[in-house]
């Protein structure tokens, strides 16, 4: 898939012009993504296409001087519901890759069944450590783990140290009495393999990730609330020849919701997982919130990251609008700063924004 993300990747380059003539081409008419549905079988697609602009003023060195970016995603679900109400689905979600952060960067293709005991799915997607988890919440580009950080600075953990889209068996139980809990295997994550150097590869076995999750209202001085806690889990071993630690992680999370209001904040483990240096120790509180308009949302969260050797701030807020049927509009403004022995204290503030074609 990479070798196809970086064809797709070239021929991008004429995005910008098609956002430009779509925006001038586009009406007030309902965009509506394809859809057919009969007899139990229902099939829907979406393609969008993005393109993205930065501005930064940093005393890191930049990562990446090119401000103008561009990404195109396809998303396909299909799915037969049978006699009894069993759900038989398949999801792909494609996308080229020109994100660095947030829901946009998947690369994902799986299996799912759904029944009255809850959902397995098989494939390429995250695990329920990740998708279980409660944190700060994320508007826009992602703010604090968003693509600020392609041009400068680091991204917040908010969760445990997951196993991305690695290939993986999950199961995912459905709520009761506001408790639900997820479990998944994989056999292997692996990222960078193509690097000469085993220990510039990471090859984690075996990895297991849990998540559980538990929402109710609440009563007395607080009603109209609704409190959620969460909590999750990630072990893998480590290829010896990577010179690389296991991974080894946990986070835990709260929420509180009341209307289109959602405050919410973590705690986060990650100590020295699949890194070279020992103790590293690294951990995370972060916190935020979010409101969610019918035409647009907006949140504001941060993060503290500390380790043995780098620590690091972050200050974020999104915004997404829907400017048309067609078009969305995103943006975020991050502030980060950091600490290090060798390079002492740094900073960088980052401002993005980009249009949205759905089609």
């Amino acid at each position: 898939m990479n070798h196809f993300a970086d064809r797709a990747r070239k021929r991008l380059t004429t995005i910008r012009y098609l956002v430009v003539a779509c925006l001038l081409s586009a009406t007030s008419a309902e965009a509506q993504r394809f859809k057919y549905q009969d007899d139990g079988v229902a099939l829907w697609a979406r393609l969008s296409i993005s393109s993205q602009v930065a501005r930064f003023n940093t005393d890191i060195p930049s990562r990446d001087v090119d401000t103008w970016r561009h990404d195109a995603s396809l998303r396909f679900n299909g799915e037969w519901v049978s006699e009894n109400a069993l759900i038989y689905g398949l999801r792909l979600e494609y996308d080229s890759d020109s994100h660095t952060a947030e829901a946009l960067q998947r690369d994902e293709i799986y299996a799912y069944f759904v029944a009255d005991f809850g959902r397995v799915e098989l494939g390429e997607q995250d695990g329920p450590a990740d998708r279980l988890a409660f944190h700060a919440p994320i508007i826009g580009l992602g703010q604090i783990r968003g693509d600020f950080a392609r041009y400068a600075g680091r991204q917040a953990l908010l969760s445990a140290y997951d196993t991305s889209d690695a290939t993986k068996l999950i199961y995912l139980s459905p709520p009761t009495g506001g408790l639900r809990y997820g479990i998944s295997y994989s056999p292997e994550r692996t990222a960078n393999t193509g690097a000469r150097r085993a220990r510039d590869r990471t090859q984690q076995e075996n990895a297991i990730e849990l998540g559980v999750q538990y929402q109710q209202p609440l009563s007395g001085w607080v009603d109209g609330w609704i409190g959620g806690l969460s909590g999750g889990y990630v072990s893998a071993n480590a290829e010896a020849m990577t010179e690389r630690a296991d991974i080894d992680s946990w986070s835990a999370g709260a929420e509180l919701k009341r209307g289109r209001l959602t405050l919410g904040c973590a705690y986060v483990w990650r100590g020295d997982s699949n890194l070279r240096t020992r103790g590293y120790d690294q951990e995370e509180v972060n916190l935020g919130f979010s409101w969610r308009g019918r035409q647009w949302k907006v949140a504001m969260s941060g993060s503290r990251t500390t380790s043995s050797r780098r620590n690091y701030n972050l200050m974020g807020v999104g915004v997404w609008m829907k400017l048309t049927a067609w078009i969305n509009g995103r943006a975020d403004l991050v502030r980060y700063d950091e600490s290090t022995a060798s390079n002492g204290k740094q900073d960088a503030t980052v401002l993005l924004a980009e249009l949205e074609v759905k089609i």
